[in-house]
């Protein structure tokens, strides 16, 4: 063999191997890419969840000052009463005055 082809030779299997190489280099940065979203998603699932939470505690609990409020006016507030979304509830059935931090009732 002379000495040419060696050199063709050699310089297209190195060519392959970095070809090669190259692919599998882009296909673990793109699992990896991808990866990264699955787990942004679950981050702003999750945030979208608390989101919803708490909204839903800021209308119980507006609920609740407004029941309160009909029942004992309040003379001087210190802030204006949220707005209730629905009808304020005409009795206490159903609502819970307990705290919801600690374990006392």
């Amino acid at each position: 063999m002379s000495r040419t082809a060696k050199v063709v030779f050699g310089a297209s299997c190195l060519l392959a191997g970095v070809s090669i190489w190259g692919v599998h280099m882009i296909q673990v940065r793109e699992r990896e890419t991808m990866f990264a979203g699955v787990i942004r998603d679950t981050e702003r699932l999750e945030a979208k969840r608390l989101q919803r939470e708490r909204q839903l505690e800021f209308e119980d609990q507006a609920r609740k000052r407004a029941y309160l409020e009909s029942l004992q006016g309040v003379s001087n507030p210190q802030a204006p009463a949220p707005p209730v979304l629905g009808q304020v509830p005409t009795s206490a059935d159903g609502m819970d005055f307990g705290c919801k931090t600690c374990d006392r009732p």
